[in-house]
């Protein structure tokens, strides 16, 4: 059930694949690239995903950040969609210059300001195609230390409710049952789940409306669970009306 975790530089795909850069999550910074050739219709896209590791040291001589030691704790379930026409500038693509930019805000949740417990750290890859048959693709990738600043929050970023922990079985996507009932009893709970498996600890947030209408959001993923497990929040712990207890079906696991 538990994949193996993986150490920073087998995640990331080797040292000489990636550049490493420290900015503050509201800084963005832009790149050229130069192909030398005119590269008008070839397709250029970009994606980011941030990732937390266990720790990073930094040689002391250098003040270089080394990952020999680090491990890939887990991501932030955020969106990896960087948009195209906003931080891709192809104006000057007949003479092979395309201009990216490290887009601000890449990763929005807390920080600490102690940059070696709990880091985070935001893969950003700029892809392209060329408009051969079939077409080249090639990639650059950035690793950006996430540092903190003021104005950031100050937490651990691995009890975010939007990190997901790799490895441990937790919830990354699940399906739930619930429905208008008009014996739900109206209000706000925070719910822990039943696991008909050996998963514990997925709580849920339930808010109920007049009319028995039901949201269901996760707030702590929980560990060992596995696909197709499910979940039962009882109606007793969300007021205790009378409607049926809402069943929650683990889709994905991390």
């Amino acid at each position: 059930m538990s994949s193996r975790l993986l150490d920073f530089q087998s995640y990331i795909g080797g040292s000489d694949n990636v550049q490493v850069i420290n900015l503050f999550p509201r800084s963005q910074k832009t790149f050229t690239y130069d192909f030398n050739v005119d590269v008008t219709n070839w397709t250029f896209t970009a994606d980011k995903q941030s990732l937390v590791l266990d720790n990073i040291t930094y040689d002391r001589i250098s003040k270089l950040p080394n990952f020999a030691d680090s491990t890939i704790t887990g991501y932030m379930n955020n969106s990896t969609t960087i948009p195209a026409g906003t931080y891709i500038n192809e104006t000057n693509a007949s003479s092979g210059v395309i201009y990216f930019t490290i887009p601000e805000e890449r990763y929005t949740g807390p920080l600490l300001p102690n940059a070696r417990k709990n880091p985070v750290m935001t893969v950003v890859s700029f892809e392209w195609a060329s408009d051969a048959t079939p077409p080249v693709k090639e990639s650059h990738r950035w690793a950006i230390i996430e540092t903190w600043e003021p104005g950031v929050t100050v937490g651990d970023p691995a009890v975010s409710a939007t990190y997901v922990p790799i490895g441990v079985g937790a919830v990354s996507t699940y399906t739930d049952n619930s429905t208008t009932d008009a014996d739900r009893t109206p209000g706000a709970y925070t719910v822990t789940g039943l696991s008909n498996g050996e998963g514990t600890g997925a709580t849920f947030s339930v808010q109920v409306t007049t009319g028995g209408v039901t949201n269901i959001d996760l707030l702590s993923r929980g560990t060992l669970y596995n696909p197709a497990d499910t979940i039962q929040l009882l109606d007793v712990t969300m007021g205790g009306g009378g409607a049926a207890d809402i069943t929650v079906t683990v889709s994905t696991i991390a």
